[in-house]
């Protein structure tokens, strides 16, 4: 599964070893988060990722998703505080408004009972004391690919700088 003498590894490698997919390797590929040189042999082209890169992501993962108490306090408080203008109940959609992810994302979420949530009338319906519960949970800290909205909730905050990166 290694290849040249275990120095490197091909982008698919590097997506079986780290769990990501290839969208979100190539994304960190690009932003330059992880380094990478793009080889081409013939009509096949492919990056070579270094082994010590699948390390690196791993402290950065692990970096970002541990909070201490104190941190994971501010940060509930903060999601109290948006989450005062709605009601005891809250729909997909609102969710989606709060966190900045897809319709999909959040379907994913409550199917994989990650954010506990039940089918109502055709809809997700979701306890706000769940949602509280879920934007402090060590998964939704922990996910690599943010969208807009998280990692500006995370700024401010100041649990990330405005690069994206852990403070």
């Amino acid at each position: 599964m290694i290849v040249r003498g275990n120095d490197f590894v091909t982008k698919e490698q590097f997506c079986s070893l780290c769990h990501i997919s290839k969208k979100t390797a190539y994304k960190l590929i690009k932003s330059g988060r992880i380094k990478a040189t793009k080889r081409i042999c013939g009509l096949l082209h492919y990056y070579e990722i270094p082994i010590s890169e699948i390390s690196r992501l791993e402290k950065i993962r692990g970096n970002i998703c541990k909070l201490d108490k104190d941190e994971i306090r501010k940060v509930r408080k903060y999601y109290s505080e948006k989450l005062k203008k709605y009601p005891d109940i809250v729909f997909s959609e609102d969710v989606q408004l709060i966190t900045g992810y897809a319709k999909e994302s959040v379907r994913n979420w409550i199917k994989s009972e990650k954010l506990l949530g039940i089918v109502s009338k055709r809809k997700f319906i979701i306890a706000k004391d769940d949602l509280l519960d879920f934007l402090t949970s060590q998964y939704y800290l922990g996910i690599i690919r943010k969208s807009k909205e998280h990692i500006s909730d995370f700024i401010k905050l100041g649990i990330l700088d405005e690069g994206g990166r852990r403070i």
